[in-house]
């Protein structure tokens, strides 16, 4: 039976009780016991006393019946009760009260014991001279009497204590299990999480301060797990935020167990990208799934990771499922979870970019040879602010500046004639009814017009002065925004210098001048329209290379800027959404804290998305506007020719692939030259491009084959053939020929082998031929030094 703890106080404190009454009684009577005995033995040394001095005179007279009479006198029922007097020689003398025959000799005597009686014996001694031994005994009956009655009265007295004690701890036991029992509830309440319920006795005694603190506990344990639930509800809508986010980032994010590589997490970008399921990557390495193409690249980053504790934007590859390869940009930053550390892993799959960026460069290395093919023209470009982009070889050639001396200034530059500038700047001012200056002084007119022509006067680095005509053309996007200008210059300083001296062959021959003048006037109109129509075609294909080369960058450009307008777009929207409810709740007295919180904090999360998509925007544009304005790097430098045939390859695979042509090649490792890598790989894109637009007329499929091999220890063969049409013989000696094309007026330029010819001649310090049987095939032999001549 389970006892309450009321009576566990109350039984405890009984048996305490009786423990320590039943210590007191026994003390007591002990101590009673020995305090009589003491008083025993104390009266019985005065009567021994007290019976030597009495029968002194009687034994010295040997008058036995005298001291038998003093023994009588002296025996009393309550005192002694007998006497036995006995001689030196142990005989007995003198005896009284004794019951029955008496011991006549001192070894006889026997006595049984009695608790109502102690037996003893005293020396007796005459005039110094002991006589004998007095034996005795006395009657201890009231010490047993007086013991039995401290017995009974101590008994009652602790009985009485015993039952005011049970009394008192009753009340006592009823009074605290009642005080306990509200703590206990209390407690069980706030154990439950009750924790509102408080407790009424809260007084200056112990079980006051416990409700105290209980109730001060409840009122702490309410806060704490107030804020501990407010804390969870934060986690856990943080949680479902980030992942949300997670799940809209649109690349590859896995979490990672750092020692055991096993994924934990992969959002649907990793399933996108990689075309494996969460369920088939979580528990698995990435190294058993066959991920990493490049496993030395892995083990360099990751050691890069365990290093540094984050790696930004390293380029490396990844397998698909299905076996695909692609291009990615990695990040990964170390995290400890609950002590464990963790990888979190983020891939961009940039695969599409580097193809864009390879067809934007092929298209500016196109753009720039044609540009630098025209080398008796000077082609400078700007942006909107008048900084110069673009400075032409035949810039170069015309002015004698470099193009790393203009290129990044601001335009008018130092080759143009200041006292012009101020006249055209006055002009236009009165034109347009407001101040022109700087950069518009070339381009007011274009703006509005689309293009201008005007005669300006350039001055060369050397001081001499060039009369030019001007071409300024305004560069538009998609949008029709004006995104920079080109300026074409020609030479026109022959014309007026003869034109000069015509006139002054005039003046001096007039008459002569009357005679020819029909004939000189027919000679100059056919020259003015052969002019006219140079200026024409050569207007007409600066045009249609620029606006070629503009139309890749624009379509790469758009296709890249897509994804970030588009998210800034629709950022935008849900904002001006959400504050169009805010404003009307509050113009209709509605609106709450927290949804003005709820608002501020989406708002605050929507800017940071729309400025990082923005600077994304930003970056691409400034980014495709440097690839657009490059100039080819004609850096000479050491290198291996398959690595560059391997490079040219990648570049024209997107392009090859759309086609039903294939592009083989057997090049041995190993071939080294000190040369000028971009020529070559221009000669080597440029032979491609030409046999894909010509070789093939009228056939479904084709193959284009490039070997190499060394000659001799200076010289490297190159043989490029095709399985196509041929060249027909009529056309064999001039395909070299500048603007020479069969395909004149069908996106043909004529520029393509002429630019071959002269990078692989020129620029390489090589020779160059061609061989073809038409109806089979053509073959291109073009032998290099190992070492290119060196350059001016």
């Amino acid at each position: 039976m389970r006892l309450s703890l009321r009576w566990k106080l109350v039984l405890g404190s009984l048996l305490v009780e009786v423990v320590m009454l039943s210590f007191l009684v026994s003390n007591s009577l002990r101590l009673n016991q020995t305090h009589m005995q003491q008083l025993v033995d104390l009266r019985l040394k005065e009567v021994s006393v007290l019976l030597n001095a009495s029968i002194a005179p009687a034994l010295a007279q040997e008058d036995y019946v005298a001291i038998t009479d003093v023994f009588h006198a002296s025996r009393s029922k309550d005192g002694i009760v007998y006497f036995l007097l006995y001689d030196t020689h142990q005989r007995l003398v003198a005896a009284d009260g004794w019951e029955g025959a008496a011991p006549t000799a001192l070894n006889q005597f026997y006595l049984p014991p009695s608790d109502t009686r102690i037996d003893t014996h005293v020396p007796v001694s005459l005039g110094g001279i002991s006589y004998g031994e007095l034996r005795f005994g006395v009657n201890t009956q009231f010490v047993k009497n007086a013991r039995a009655r401290l017995l009974d009265e101590s008994v009652l007295i602790a009985a009485a204590e015993i039952l005011l004690s049970f009394v008192f701890i009753a009340l006592l036991g009823t009074w605290l299990t009642r005080n306990l029992k509200r703590l206990e509830i209390s407690a069980n309440a706030i154990s439950r999480g009750e924790y509102d319920l408080r407790i009424a006795h809260t007084g200056n005694d112990e079980v006051g301060t416990v409700g105290r603190a209980l109730n001060i506990m409840g009122e702490q344990l309410a806060r704490d797990i107030l804020a501990l639930k407010r804390s969870e509800q934060q986690q856990r809508e943080t949680a479902e935020r980030l992942q949300s986010v997670f799940e809209a980032v649109p690349d590859y994010l896995t979490l990672t167990h750092l020692e055991s590589g096993m994924i934990v997490y992969a959002n649907a970008g990793f399933e996108s990208m990689t075309g494996y399921s969460r369920e088939e990557a979580v528990g698995q390495t990435s190294i058993k799934m066959g991920i990493w193409v490049d496993k030395e690249r892995r083990k360099r980053w990751v050691k890069t990771l365990l290093a540094q504790g984050v790696i930004s934007d390293y380029q490396s590859s990844l397998s698909t499922k299905e076996g695909a390869v692609k291009a990615i940009l990695l990040s990964a930053k170390l995290l400890d979870i609950d002590g464990v550390t963790h990888v979190v892993t983020i891939c961009k799959d940039i695969t599409e970019r580097l193809e864009a960026e390879i067809k934007v460069e092929m298209g500016r290395r196109k753009l720039q040879a044609v540009l630098d093919a025209a080398s008796e023209v000077s082609i400078i470009a700007t942006d909107v602010y008048g900084k110069i982009t673009m400075f032409n070889s035949g810039a170069e050639k015309m002015l004698g500046y470099s193009a790393d001396e203009f290129v990044g200034r601001l335009t008018p530059a130092p080759f143009h004639d200041r006292e012009e500038l101020r006249q055209r700047s006055r002009q236009l001012s009165k034109q347009f009814s407001r101040h022109i200056s700087g950069i518009e002084i070339f381009t007011a007119v274009a703006v509005q017009t689309g293009s201008e022509v005007s005669n300006w006067t350039y001055i060369h680095k050397n001081g001499k002065r060039i009369n030019v005509s001007l071409v300024v053309t305004t560069m538009r996007d998609e949008f029709e925004n004006v995104v920079g200008f080109l300026g074409i210059a020609r030479d026109i300083t022959p014309q007026i210098e003869a034109r000069a001296a015509l006139r002054q062959l005039n003046d001096e021959l007039e008459t002569r001048v009357n005679e020819r003048t029909a004939e000189l006037k027919k000679a100059n109109d056919d020259l003015a329209l052969a002019m006219e129509k140079l200026q024409l075609a050569q207007d007409e294909l600066v045009r249609s290379e620029k606006l070629k080369a503009l139309g890749n960058i624009v379509a790469v450009v758009a296709h890249e800027l897509n994804t970030p307008i588009g998210n800034s777009l629709t950022v935008a929207t849900t904002l001006r959404e959400k504050t169009k409810k805010v404003n009307q709740l509050f113009v209709d007295g509605e609106l709450r804290k927290s949804t003005l919180s709820d608002y501020l904090r989406e708002s605050d999360e929507g800017t940071a998305i729309l400025a990082r998509a923005l600077h994304r925007s930003s970056d691409l544009v400034n980014n495709f506007k440097h690839v657009a304005v490059d100039q080819v790097t004609d850096q000479r430098r050491s290198f291996d020719l398959l690595d560059i045939l391997v490079d040219v390859a990648a570049v024209l695979s997107p392009m090859l692939r759309m086609t039903p042509f294939r592009f083989t090649y057997e090049v041995p490792a190993g071939i080294v030259l000190d040369s000028y890598p971009g020529p070559l790989e221009q000669i080597i894109t440029n032979l491609i491009t030409n046999s894909v637009a010509h070789a093939f007329d009228g056939k479904d499929q084709g193959e284009m084959h490039l070997t190499a091999q060394c000659i001799d220890a200076d010289t490297v063969r190159i043989l490029f053939s095709d399985d196509g049409v041929g060249i027909e013989n009529d056309h064999l000696s001039r395909i070299f020929d500048p603007f020479y094309t069969t395909k004149l007026g069908r996106g043909g330029t004529g520029l393509g082998l002429n630019i071959v010819h002269n990078i692989a001649t020129k620029t390489l310090g090589g020779h160059l031929k061609v061989d073809s049987i038409y109806g089979k095939g053509t073959v291109f032999t073009i032998d290099l030094p190992v070492s290119a001549p060196q350059e001016d």
